[in-house]
This record gives C-alpha cells, structure tokens and sequence, in this order.
C-alpha cells in the first residue's frame, strides 16, 4: 500500500496535478485494491476536517490580511527599524526583526514574504543593497514565521498527530528566535563584508514615536501567547480573540482600510482554508489506509534496525524532509509525513511537540529551496529578479539556517524546556 501510495502521487506531482487531487486518487485506487467500500472514504475524509483546532487556521489566515491592509505590519517595521536600523545591515536587520514581529501574528511564511518584501526591498535597493540581496533577506527571514507562534503548520501537526497545538505554539518561541538571530549574524557579516546597506544613528525619541505608534500592535502577540499560557483560552480561541482585537485596531484605531475591503480578504482566506481542508480531508484517508496495513508500525521498526540513537535517527528524518521539501510544498508534505514520521521519532523517546517544531522549520527551509518552494516564487515577483539570482544571494543563509537545524537537533532542550517551565496543556 505504501508504495502504491508514493507511486501515485509521485505521478501526480510529475503531470502537475494538484496534490490534493492526487491523494484524492490514491484513496480510490488502494479502496478498489483493498475491496473497501467507497463510503469508507467519505467518512474518513469528514472525520479529518472535522476538528475543532482547524477553526484557528481561518482565523489566523484573517488576522495577516487584515495586519497586511490594516496598517499594524507597517507600524512593526517602523519599529524595528528604530530598535536595530543603527546595526551593521541596516535595512536588512530591520526586515529580518520586523519578519520576527509580523511572523508572530500571522503565522505564514508566505505573507511574511509578501508583506514585509514589499515594503522593505524598494528602500533596500535605495540605500545601495543588490535587487538579489535585498530580496534574499527578506525571504529567508519569512521561514521565522512558521516557527514563532501562531503558526499553521504547527496547527497541522497538532491536528494530524493528535499532539496539543498550545504546547507546540509555547516550543516555537525560542528557536524562532534562534534563526532570527541567525540570520541577523549572517546579514551582519554579509554586511560587513559587502559594505552594503547604510545604518542609521540609533535615537531613543524615534523609537520612543515608533513605540506609541505600534504599541496597540505589540499587544496581539500578548493576547495570542499570554492568554494560552496563562490558560485563558486554547490556540483556537486565541484565534478568535486575535482576530477581534485586530479588526477593532484597524477599522477604530489606525483607519486604514474601509470595511468593505473585509469582503476581499475574507474570500481570499476562504480560498486559501479550502485548499488546505481538502488537503487533510484526502490525507486523513490515506494516512487510514496506511495504519490498517501496519505501515507505521513497520516503519519504526525497520527504521529501530539501522539506529536507535535519538541524534541519528533525526539526521536520518532530516535528511529525508529536506528532500521532501525539494518537491513538495509545505502544507502537503505536512499532512503526508507527520503520521508516519511522528511514530518513528517518539518510538526511540523524542518529544512530539519537539518534533513538531523541527519537523515545521525543516519543511520551512523547503520554502526556501527550488524548484518548488513557493516564497521563492513570491520573493522573486516581489523584488523582480530570476531564481538563479535569487538562489545565488540565500547560499549564505542556506548555511546559517542548516547550522541552526544541527543546533536544533543536537540540543532539543532549547525547544522543550519552556512548555516544559510553562506547564501548557490541552489544545
């Protein structure tokens, strides 16, 4: 069944046709093979998609539409731009911090990408930055996004590994802000290096007029990460609760956008939630299919056969994701593998949540990597320059973000020790 399986949807992604399509007809053909009734699937594919935690996907996905239009991702980037503008990098410290404070709203790396690059790769260019260099940082820093809470793929692992969504959001914290820091190291050094990119004179009353113009920003974050933390609400209600506060902001406060812009962007969020529904919906079928087989079960004991070490077999699984994440999309990639993977690493005594969090940044770094990584694609209409150019500018930050993955692996600690201290549970 397995092999059918990977056969099947190889051969989707070779014609081009859409993943979740193609799940949907490995589910078919191993129902016919199996002599299951159809109705099987139906039932197994409303089952997937009928979870309580998929509602924070939605209202995550609105919450970064409304922060892109109501002018909250503008007022953190002014004030990043007055907390690390004077470093060496300039600009290019200001997009990777304000990708750390737009990341921890939004929760996708794609907006992140969008956002952030169309309003930092212009003044970059300006201030003497290559159209390569400029749109380089600002797409690697937008992995940042899928790791600091909230975070969609994070709710994905959560739902499809059963593993409680508040505790991977609290784990995501620190190493979100380990690749932050990263990537700021390496754009110094860059900077340095280069003599790109001008710094500005660190003054204390403009940060102090950024700070009051962004601080009814600043509190999103509190009310997402306080509130579960503090057991207000579970991750789903932080959503919610994130979504009221931001469209109160935006449409009282700042007056950015007309409300009758809420229309488009609650159609271009259902678009966006559909796709990954049907996405769980064809992969909670097969992920069925594969564990009345065993298929889990023979998984991590061939994988118990070569290593039981921890490090090891999660150089192993890292290695496999990374190429994964070479032709395959996040989203997909998510809901195929977490099932069968999660298994194997808690079989030799790894964390879930801690695998949760690493197994959402290697498929981040995905994102980043050709041919099909799609912030990519968005970075580079976004700064108008090719792939190649593009590709050549990130091998730097390819590098900074592997030492973080080996860093992540050889010391789990660094994910686990605050939902650990924090004692969240529940979902």
């Amino acid at each position: 069944m397995l092999w059918i399986f990977l056969a099947i949807l190889f051969a989707s992604i070779g014609i081009g046709l859409p993943i979740a399509f193609g799940l949907g007809v490995a589910g078919v053909v191993m129902a016919v093979l199996s002599d299951i009734p159809l109705s099987i699937l139906i039932e197994q594919s409303i089952r997937g998609v009928n979870s309580f935690p998929l509602l924070a996907i939605p209202f995550f996905i609105l919450v970064g539409e409304v922060m892109s239009q109501g002018g909250i991702a503008r007022r953190l980037m002014d004030l990043a731009g007055a907390l690390v503008g004077f470093m060496r990098g300039g600009l290019g410290q200001v997009a990777i911090t304000g990708s750390m404070f737009f990341g921890g709203i939004s929760g996708s790396a794609v907006a992140d990408t969008a956002a952030t690059g169309a309003m930092m790769i212009p003044s970059m260019k300006q201030q003497g930055y290559s159209a390569p260099h400029a749109t380089a940082i600002n797409t690697v820093s937008s992995v940042i996004g899928i790791i600091i809470p909230p975070s969609i793929p994070l709710i994905l692992f959560g739902i499809v590994t059963e593993t409680s969504i508040s505790r991977l959001f609290i784990a995501g914290i620190v190493p979100g802000m380990l690749i932050g820091f990263a990537l700021m190291l390496t754009t110094f050094i860059l900077a340095s290096l280069k003599h790109a990119g001008q710094t500005r004179k660190f003054r204390l009353d403009v940060l102090w007029q950024a700070f009051k113009g962004a601080w009814l920003a600043l509190v999103l974050p509190v009310i997402v990460i306080g509130g579960i933390i503090g057991g207000v609400f579970t991750a789903t209600e932080a959503a919610v609760a994130a979504l009221l506060y931001s469209l109160a902001i935006s449409l009282l406060v700042y007056r950015e956008f007309p409300l009758r812009d809420l229309w488009g962007m609650l159609i271009r969020t259902a678009r966006l939630t559909g796709m990954v529904l049907l996405l769980l919906a064809f992969a909670t079928v097969i992920a069925w299919f594969l564990t009345i087989n065993m298929v889990p079960q023979t998984l991590v004991q061939q994988v118990q056969a070569i290593t039981q070490d921890p490090f090891w077999l999660l150089m192993i699984v890292a290695g496999l994701l990374l190429l994964v994440g070479f032709v395959m999309d996040l989203t997909p990639a998510m809901v195929i593998m977490a099932p069968m993977l999660t298994p194997i690493a808690t079989s030799v005594g790894v964390d879930p949540v801690y695998f949760g969090v690493l197994m959402a940044y290697i498929l981040g770094i995905g994102l980043l990597t050709p041919p099909v990584g799609t912030c990519l694609y968005v970075g580079c209409g976004v700064g108008k320059v090719s792939m190649e150019q593009l590709v050549r500018a990130m091998l730097p930050y390819y590098v900074a973000l592997l030492v973080v993955l080996v860093i992540l692996i050889a010391f789990p600690g660094i994910v686990t020790w605050l939902p650990d201290l924090t004692a969240v549970r529940g979902s």
